[in-house]
């Protein structure tokens, strides 16, 4: 038996997409996505922006008890 516990959780992140700074040539390609095409866009934009990140070395800064990572759910 193992002596490690998982303890998956959400965070939820929300993307504020400001129109007005999209470039003009894109923004038909933007508006013509449908609800789930810009979610994961936004999902993946969010994931490598923390993989690019020091937020999970931080996060497992001194802490000897649990490890942070992230993943991408369904």
């Amino acid at each position: 038996m193992s002596n490690l516990m998982k303890v998956p959780h959400t965070v939820i992140f929300e993307a504020i997409i400001d129109l007005d700074k999209i470039p003009a040539k894109l923004l038909p390609a933007l508006l013509a996505l449908d609800e789930k095409s810009i979610t994961e866009m936004c999902k993946g934009a969010t994931l490598h922006a923390l993989g690019m990140s020091n937020v999970i070395p931080l996060a497992n800064e001194n802490n000897t008890w649990a490890e942070v990572t992230i993943g991408k759910d369904n």
